[in-house]
């Protein structure tokens, strides 16, 4: 505990001296060290890094958006293109998805970063972690299936691991989702969430048992044409 505490009073000074803002250590730096025109550089970089990787997350909902409408998991009219093959209805419903709820966090005067940026990048890691166990599984099962390869590290061993050690990692993160959400309640132990922490945690599970059930009432060959039309 005391090494810990040494560590974190040495990223929050500057020789020796305590920090008031620790989050703008570089900026104050550069300030004093090079000029205000470096610090002016540094926050253009951050706005345009901050933008580009908003733009790349926008054109890869539109991607699956229009690959679920073309797989008829979501309406047809979302894989429709333009002469240059872009999928624009889905781009637009993407967007105006993103201003709905840009909408709803300014109505109710929640903070753009702190809220929504780690309540959803905090969902999208859950999501990201039971799509791989999902994987694992679903390695197992077409081997098993297909005896394509039926040697037992590549087919049975590995993915069990895999499945052990992500269950585990899923489950600290579940558990621990309150601290890296933002969503404690009481003293912030484990599992200790608000209402809106358990609402974000359960989501991608809730989306998951809605795809089986989505999955069930389908013909087994429109589920393979969509996920052929989906990864395709």
């Amino acid at each position: 505990a005391t090494d810990i505490a040494n560590k974190v009073f040495e990223i929050t000074a500057i020789e020796g001296v305590p920090l008031s803002d620790p989050s703008a250590v570089l900026f104050n730096a550069s300030t004093t060290y090079v000029g205000a025109w470096m610090t002016e550089l540094f926050g253009w970089i951050i706005l345009t890094s901050l933008f580009a990787g908003g733009l790349a997350m926008q054109n890869s909902a539109a991607r699956y958006f229009f690959a679920m409408g073309r797989a008829g998991v979501l309406p047809k009219a979302l894989d429709r293109t333009n002469k240059a093959q872009a999928p624009w209805v889905a781009t637009i419903v993407v967007s105006l998805f993103a201003v709905a709820i840009t909408i709803i966090f300014i109505i109710f005067n929640l903070d753009p970063i702190v809220h929504m940026f780690f309540w959803f990048g905090a969902v999208a890691v859950l999501a990201i972690v039971l799509t791989e166990i999902l994987v694992s599984i679903s390695v197992i099962v077409y081997f098993r299936r297909t005896k394509e390869d039926t040697r037992p590290w590549n087919t049975l061993i590995a993915p069990i691991l895999a499945i052990i050690g992500l269950a585990i990692g899923e489950y600290m993160l579940m558990s621990r989702f309150n601290l890296f959400s933002g969503t404690s309640a009481g003293e912030g132990g484990p599992w200790e969430m608000n209402t809106t922490g358990w609402i974000l945690v359960l989501s991608p599970f809730v989306l998951f048992v809605v795809g089986l059930i989505v999955g069930a009432t389908r013909k087994k060959s429109e589920n393979y044409d969509a996920v052929h039309n989906f990864v395709s």
